[in-house]
């Protein structure tokens, strides 16, 4: 993109990290990184940490209702990443907008825990939005708790995309960052079949709000036109470059953030 192009528009839907690794602050960084412009929607404000989320404050639902409105009624949206949603009513707010077709290229993250394993969603919140989406990109824990029975392998997770995938998303990726192992591996649903993105993982503890990133990345790149798939094996490769970015970081005393402006090629 050119200094004086006018860059695509990307909303986000998700909860504000105090710590500004993850929700809405992570996905604002993507998208700037990305070139593209970012809006935001906040659902709740969490009080939280690299160590640990000490407390959630879920926005009321007229708040929220409002905050969509207004950004709908003047920015021209050219994708949606959604994330944390906390309550059942804060979903039928959004669900009515992605019904009516306010919410294109919709990159759903279904955030149901913390990594502390603080709840912060409902299964049914995320259940509502889900015919809506284009891609759903939940990791091992949140496709359980979706589905009901544990994803352990990938296997698992390749019959977790199908199932989901069967709810209405065209795409789904199951992410597989917290099965440990030498290799990283997401499996990606589509029309076409199931195949498995695989790659050497990446020794460090700065991880926090890898999941938002990757799914901001991928509303990005489907803002700027790009088809599913290419949007999706971009997203894993600026994860990448983001976790080497930060991979000698030393902020906080917990999970660190990524780097979100690294030099993509050393994902390569």
């Amino acid at each position: 993109m050119t200094p004086h192009e006018t860059p695509h528009v990307v909303l986000t839907i998700a909860g504000s990290d105090s710590s500004g690794g993850a929700g809405i602050q992570a996905d604002l960084k993507t998208f700037a990184a990305l070139d593209c412009y970012g809006a935001s929607v906040i659902t709740a404000v969490t009080s939280q940490n690299t160590k640990t989320v000490s407390d959630v404050h879920a926005m009321p639902p007229s708040v929220v209702a409002a905050q969509l409105g207004a950004v709908l009624e003047d920015l021209p949206i050219s994708a949606v990443k959604i994330g944390m949603v906390a309550t059942g009513e804060i979903a039928a707010n959004i669900r009515a907008r992605a019904r009516n077709g306010e919410l294109p290229r919709m990159v759903l993250d279904p955030v149901l825990t913390a990594s502390t394993g603080r709840r912060l969603g409902i299964v049914s919140a995320i259940e509502r939005l889900l015919p809506y989406a284009t891609v759903v990109t939940p990791n091992i824990d949140e496709a359980s708790a979706l589905l009901g029975w544990q994803v352990a392998t990938p296997a698992d997770m390749a019959g977790a995309a199908a199932q989901l995938a069967s709810q209405g998303p065209p795409c789904v990726v199951v992410t597989g960052g917290d099965l440990g192992g030498a290799e990283s591996v997401d499996a990606v649903w589509t029309a076409n079949g199931t195949r498995f993105m695989r790659a050497p993982r990446i020794p460090t503890g700065n991880t926090h709000g890898t999941g938002c990133t990757f799914s901001a990345a991928i509303a990005a790149r489907l803002a700027q036109g790009y088809p599913v798939e290419d949007s999706i094996a971009y997203a894993n490769r600026y994860v990448r470059a983001a976790l080497l970015g930060a991979q000698d970081w030393r902020i906080g005393s917990g999970a660190g953030p990524l780097n979100h402006f690294p030099r993509l090629k050393e994902a390569t």
